[in-house]
């Protein structure tokens, strides 16, 4: 999937106002380049109101990840690993006194 380009679409918005300017009311494509003009417009509208809003999620994912990695599983896993630790010296003292 390939973004909209604003640029073709600032082209075509304007071909088809100079297409409606040189036509006038001769013409019954007139009507035609009018709606697809409108329908570019909201579509590209709606475009740019989902990318804000895709921005967002994509923000408040990084920082939801970003606080799960380094703050909960960063610190939980140097607690599992200082326990494993502790548990390791204690149980070869453990079997050092046995044997």
């Amino acid at each position: 999937m390939q973004g909209i380009s604003k640029s073709r679409h600032v082209h075509l918005m304007d071909a088809l106002l100079q297409l409606e300017y040189l036509l006038g009311k001769e013409c019954g494509c007139l009507q035609q380049a009018g709606e697809y003009r409108a329908e570019l417009a909201t579509m590209h509208s709606d475009y740019e109101r989902l990318l804000g809003e895709l921005a967002k999620v994509i923000t408040d994912y990084s920082v939801l990840y970003d606080e799960v990695k380094i703050r909960f599983l960063g610190k939980k896993l140097k607690e599992l690993k200082r326990k494993f630790r502790w548990r390791c010296r204690v149980s070869r003292c453990w079997c050092k006194t046995l044997g």
